[in-house]
């Protein structure tokens, strides 16, 4: 292992940037193999290297992904590409509100083939299909990819929310901002989840107007106008107190729609009654207010797990109330 000059002055000037002095142990980031062709890292200090071996091109990136993605598209990529004979293309197609297994059946046939190959994939209530194609080109390889990514939407096009890169917090974002519609949230279990996920990428401010975070009862009330009886009587955790959420926030903001999520994200505070892992989502409008009871047990014992797919599934319950699939 050799230092690098033109690492050990990025090192230097990234520190700079951020305000701060490296350590010595910093400058271990600028020691590569002798003969490595160095990959510029725009934002972090460590940069990657690529080196020849055997006739084998390999290639090292810091483990920060924000950092690899780029690096790698913009260096390695290219490369690869124009060291491969052909080219392998792969496109995503992202479902909710279905089971991996219950998925898998309905496409068993597409499982089975060899060219292009379909592989499922599942995580925290989402399901994604990888349809993945071999040609001489990666357009030769796209034209084989899209009669089986249409057999597929064909049969599950009702759980389908995107491809590639999508979310199912830009597939709604996009609904609304096509529909010209605003959004507001009341949150409890979430603590601000549903906020944070809309508003992680840009132009969110085209739908979403504010997002309230009423984690007492006392907050329900004040900022929600959730009636105390009803509290008292059902709970915080319920059916009633989820649409009165919903249809609180929306019609304090004078929003198109509200959206709410109440429950027990654990890994303590449950009862028998009310065991963690149970959810309450609501959506409201002007046609009404639909309520939909989520059973995330099976996740008790991950309090992040039972927060995402609560957000996952409140956010697929607007998307297809706003598409007119659900029932009122």
């Amino acid at each position: 292992m050799v230092e690098y000059p033109e690492a050990r002055r990025h090192v230097d000037e990234m520190f700079r940037r951020f305000g701060r002095k490296p350590t010595p142990s910093n400058y271990k980031q600028a020691l590569f193999p002798e003969g490595s062709r160095l990959i510029p890292n725009p934002v972090g200090t460590a940069m990657g290297a690529m080196l020849e071996l055997d006739g084998a091109l390999v290639a090292t990136f810091p483990g920060v992904p924000g950092e690899m993605r780029s690096m790698f598209e913009e260096t390695l990529e290219p490369l690869v590409r124009e060291r491969s004979e052909g080219a392998i293309v792969s496109r995503t197609l992202w479902f909710t509100g279905i089971g991996e297994s219950a998925l898998a059946e309905q496409v068993q046939d597409l499982l089975d083939a060899s060219d292009p190959t379909v592989a499922p994939l599942a995580g925290q209530g989402k399901v994604r299909l990888r349809v993945t194609a071999r040609a001489r080109t990666p357009e030769e390889a796209g034209r084989k990819i899209d009669p089986v990514a249409d057999a597929i939407l064909t049969r599950l096009g009702e759980y389908y929310f995107g491809e590639d890169d999508e979310t199912l917090e830009s597939a709604l974002g996009k609904l609304l901002t096509e529909k010209g519609a605003t959004l507001a949230l009341a949150e409890s279990c979430t603590g601000g989840l549903l906020a944070k996920r809309l508003t992680d990428r840009a132009g969110s401010s085209a739908f979403l107007t504010e997002g309230l975070v009423t984690y007492s009862n006392e907050a329900k009330e004040r900022l929600l106008g959730v009636p105390e009886a009803l509290l008292v009587e059902h709970g915080a955790v319920s059916e009633p107190v989820a649409g009165a959420m919903a249809e609180g926030v929306r019609e304090s903001a004078g929003t198109d729609y509200g959206l709410s999520v109440t429950g027990v994200a654990g890994p303590d505070g449950g009862t028998e009654e009310k065991p963690v892992g149970l959810v309450f989502v609501g959506v409201s409008d002007e046609e009404g207010t639909e309520v939909e009871r989520l059973d995330l047990s099976a996740w008790r014992r991950s309090r992040e797990a039972v927060r995402e797919r609560s957000a996952n599934r409140a956010f697929d319950l607007l998307r297809h109330r706003i598409l007119g699939q659900n029932k009122t």
